[in-house]
């Protein structure tokens, strides 16, 4: 019987996999780059703070143009996972100063929200993730493993894309 059902695993892999193809993932593999990055106190975070999570990591800027449209689509993300405690949605900022972050937020209506903002002072970890495109957004695994990069603006508040996050979440 057990065999049977182990028969069965990349079937379910591949189906867990079809509920995030709408959103155009690309497929990622080996260990997240470690990062320490700011939270908005100044207070350092690491990625390593977040091992046995699954995280969904957003790269963003106040001066981004669709970075604006995304935004209070991640909000909805965090907010509709926010009962979860195995999943957490970070979204760290690559903006000169952090100064600017807290006013932008507030001037989105987003003061209040489930995503943890972080501040990237030194601007580089988005592109030691693989790209120096904004937003982009990556799935890391709870043993801190890279499964997917989604490159450019998408609808994160959608049902169908909290389905692909919860979807992920420990399947491995």
């Amino acid at each position: 019987m057990f065999g049977f059902a182990y028969s069965l695993a990349p079937a379910v892999e591949r189906q867990n996999e079809a509920v995030c193809k709408s959103l155009r993932p690309e497929a990622r593999d080996g260990a997240a780059p470690e990062f320490t990055v700011q939270d908005l106190e100044g207070n350092e975070v690491s990625l390593a703070d977040y091992r046995g999570k699954f995280v969904v990591i957003n790269f963003w800027a106040t001066w981004c143009e669709p970075c604006l449209t995304e935004w209070p689509q991640i909000h909805q993300l965090a907010e509709r996972l926010s009962a979860r405690d195995d999943v957490v949605v970070l979204a760290i900022s690559i903006d000169d100063s952090p100064d600017a972050i807290a006013p932008f937020l507030e001037l989105m209506a987003l003061g209040e929200t489930h995503v943890q903002v972080l501040w990237d002072p030194n601007k580089k970890v988005h592109t030691e993730y693989g790209t120096d495109k904004i937003p982009d957004t990556y799935f890391v695994d709870e043993n801190g493993e890279l499964v997917h990069a989604y490159i450019n603006e998408r609808k994160w508040g959608s049902p169908g894309s909290v389905h692909c996050v919860e979807s992920m979440i420990g399947r491995r």
